[in-house]
């Protein structure tokens, strides 16, 4: 398998995550505070994506440096969503 067919792969991972946060968003509609929550993890996982399939194309994560400041940020976003869903969840209890 090649490092292209790789990034192809990994891509539809997150498109398939994006795609179950949004999927979670509609059905948790109701509750804003976890409505905003999952909107923005469906778009950092979905731009996590993209990121692979550019990706596959330059053949590095890190050229253009866009390219790596796409995956920062969207790693930043993941990071951020963990902490706001603790703190959601423990609201909740």
């Amino acid at each position: 398998m090649t490092i292209e067919t790789f990034n192809h792969i990994e891509a539809s991972l997150w498109f398939s995550i994006g795609l179950g946060m949004l999927i979670t968003a509609v059905i948790r509609r109701r509750d804003n505070r976890w409505l905003t929550l999952f909107l923005v993890a469906t778009v950092a996982f979905t731009l996590f994506g993209v990121s692979d399939i550019i990706e596959a194309e330059t053949g590095a994560w890190w050229k253009p440096l866009e390219l790596l400041a796409l995956k920062a940020t969207c790693v930043l976003t993941f990071i951020w969503c963990y902490f706001k869903g603790k703190k959601l969840s423990a609201q909740n209890t």
